[in-house]
């Protein structure tokens, strides 16, 4: 996958409408960025935020400082996601339940 499409994905409203949209993306970001990154720049003065400079499909730019403590791994997301999303299933019906019984 090049940058470009990535942009076209970002960019299109229609590709986000579930979670589960955003995690893929998530996912397909992560791949990305596991063979197609130039470098890693490590902050001197806070050394938990990287940026990413891309190789030349992205014209060796450098990304916005990313704080690495907030990102997962595509492992660790591929891993949680079933999860997650069943979390946020439950989480969704039992505020549905208590709205059901707040009704008289």
């Amino acid at each position: 996958m090049k940058i470009k499409q990535l942009l076209d994905i970002a960019t299109d409203k229609n590709r986000f409408l579930s979670i589960s949209d955003y995690i893929d993306f998530c996912l397909r970001y992560l791949e990305f960025i596991k063979d197609n990154l130039q470098a890693v720049i490590v902050s001197r003065n806070e050394n938990n935020y990287r940026f990413f400079q891309y190789k030349e499909d992205g014209t060796y730019n450098v990304s916005r400082p990313i704080n690495a403590n907030l990102m997962l791994s595509y492992q660790a997301i591929e891993q949680g996601r079933h999860k997650f999303l069943l979390l946020m299933k439950n989480i969704r019906e039992q505020d549905s339940d208590t709205n059901d019984e707040s009704t008289p």
